[in-house]
This record gives C-alpha cells, sequence and structure tokens, in this order.
C-alpha cells in the first residue's frame, strides 16, 4: 500500500510509509502530545485519509481535525489539505474551529510547540458539502531537528544521556519522553547538579595537569584551571514543550546557542 502524502510542494520523503504514521499517532497518545480527551481516538490512521486520493486528509469533528494536524507536523510537511465535514455548521464556525485546532497544535502539543513557528490556514466551501482547509505551516525546527529527538519510556533516562552527549561535545540533547518521572522542578534541579558535577570533574582534571606541568612566567601560568573554568561556565539552557502544562519534549543545550532562544529556558 502506498505511502500517503500532502500537498504539492518539496517534501520529506517517509520510506516506513503508513504504518509509521500509525505508529506515530500512537506515540503522540502516549507522550503528552493528546490530551486525556484524545485517548479514545483510534491508533490506525486510514481514518484521517480520504478512500479517492493520496493526498487529502479527513475530519468529522474538533478533534479529527487537530489529530490531522499532528499527523501533518509530525512529517514535517511543507503544506497539507483537509476536507472537514460537517453538519449544519456555517462557514464562520467552521473557520473559527479551524483557528482553534491550529492554535491548539501550534501552542499546546509538544510536537506542534517544538517544531511549529507559524501555522496559517486558508479555507473554503465546496459545493455545500465540505470545506476544504489548505494548512500551511512555517518551522521554526527542521527536518533534521525532528529526526534528532531521541524517543524515552520515561525522563529519567535523560540523565544518561546528558552524560553521554556531553562526553561527545554535542551541543544540544532533545529528548521525548513518554512520562514524567519528576515533578519538572526536579528534574531541572537534578540536571544542574549533573552539569555541575560534569563540569567540576573537568576542571579538576584540568587543574591535575597543570600541577604536573612547568608554566612559563608571563604565559598565562598566574591564574589557575579552576578559575579558568568558573569564569567560563555557562549554565545549560533547558526548554520544556510545552512551555506551559504538561511537557513530553526537553531540549537542553550544553553548548552556548548561535541563535537567539526559541523560548523562555527554565532557571
Amino acid at each position: 500500500m502506498s505511502t500517503r502524502r500532502l500537498g504539492t510542494k518539496k517534501r520529506r520523503a517517509f520510506p516506513w510509509g503508513r504504518g509509521w504514521l500509525a505508529a506515530a499517532l500512537a506515540c503522540l497518545m502516549l507522550t503528552g502530545c493528546l490530551d486525556q480527551s484524545y485517548s479514545v481516538v483510534e491508533p490506525h490512521e486510514n481514518r484521517y485519509w480520504e478512500s479517492t486520493t493520496d493526498d487529502i486528509l479527513r475530519a468529522e469533528s474538533y478533534q479529527d481535525l487537530v489529530n490531522t494536524i499532528l499527523l501533518l507536523v509530525e512529517q514535517h510537511m511543507d503544506q497539507g489539505i483537509v476536507r472537514l465535514y460537517l453538519t449544519d455548521v456555517g462557514y464562520t464556525a467552521a473557520f473559527s474551529m479551524v483557528k482553534d485546532a491550529c492554535r491548539e497544535v501550534r501552542l499546546d502539543t509538544a510536537v506542534g510547540s517544538y517544531l511549529l513557528d507559524t501555522l496559517n490556514f486558508d479555507m473554503e466551501e465546496l459545493r455545500n458539502s465540505y470545506y476544504e482547509v489548505t494548512l500551511l505551516p512555517i518551522y521554526r525546527r527542521t527536518a533534521e531537528d525532528l529526526d534528532s529527538i531521541v524517543e524515552t519510556a520515561s525522563s529519567s533516562a535523560i540523565y544518561e544521556l546528558l552524560v553521554s552527549a556531553w562526553e561527545n561535545g554535542d551541543q544540544r540533547l532533545t529528548v521525548r519522553y513518554a512520562y514524567l518521572a519528576e515533578e519538572r522542578e526536579t528534574l531541572v534541579a537534578n540536571i544542574r547538579q549533573l552539569q555541575a558535577e560534569l563540569e567540576g570533574n573537568a576542571a579538576q582534571t584540568d587543574a591535575s595537569v597543570g600541577e604536573t606541568e612547568e608554566v612559563p612566567p608571563g604565559d598565562g601560568g598566574e591564574s589557575s584551571s579552576e578559575e579558568g573554568a568558573g569564569e567560563t561556565y555557562v549554565p545549560w539552557e533547558l526548554f520544556f514543550y510545552p512551555p506551559e502544562g504538561e511537557s513530553s519534549i526537553v531540549e537542553i543545550f550544553l553548548r552556548p546557542q548561535e541563535d537567539s532562544a526559541p523560548a523562555d529556558a527554565d532557571p
């Protein structure tokens, strides 16, 4: 069975096919991208595709609309078309529904708040039988950023992943977890403590090396390595998605960002 695609613009190729999309939707339900009201949504994504075409999604309710938009965003598609079938719902009410769904995906879901800058759309009524919505997402994160997300069952795995990322000299680690094993404040405090231990160990090692080497006068030997480490210490930047409420994606910058921060960092 062929993989369904959205829109006509250039987009990523997904060799995993529709089975991957079904798994992605199931993952969204587990990871907190879909809140409890979404728990009854069928994990099989075929219901969200038009039976007569391979590149158009369909929705029959507000919740269907949210889920189809999430499918679009999870694929990092340039654009997508959704046919919205509603009974006795006028254009104004339908337009408001689409607007609210786009806002919910962009602000209140983990993957939407992480990936999206804006989510625009156009809508028209066709043959008085359905509304055709053209979704036009603008992303703040690339497809490569999406692919680099590490999936874990619990947030407790973040600590081991951070040690590995720090040892590898990685700039950033992004983790999506199925459930938060501790309160957000506890997670932040533990990450800060881990950084202190890693940076402290590094400073101690540098200091030990400095003690065994003779530094010629005037070559910077007056200041110890520990003092230098303290001067260059930069706290890791932490971002949670969504920023408010229950999150399931955390982004950690172990090295300073080249661009401005995408959201308010936790202290």
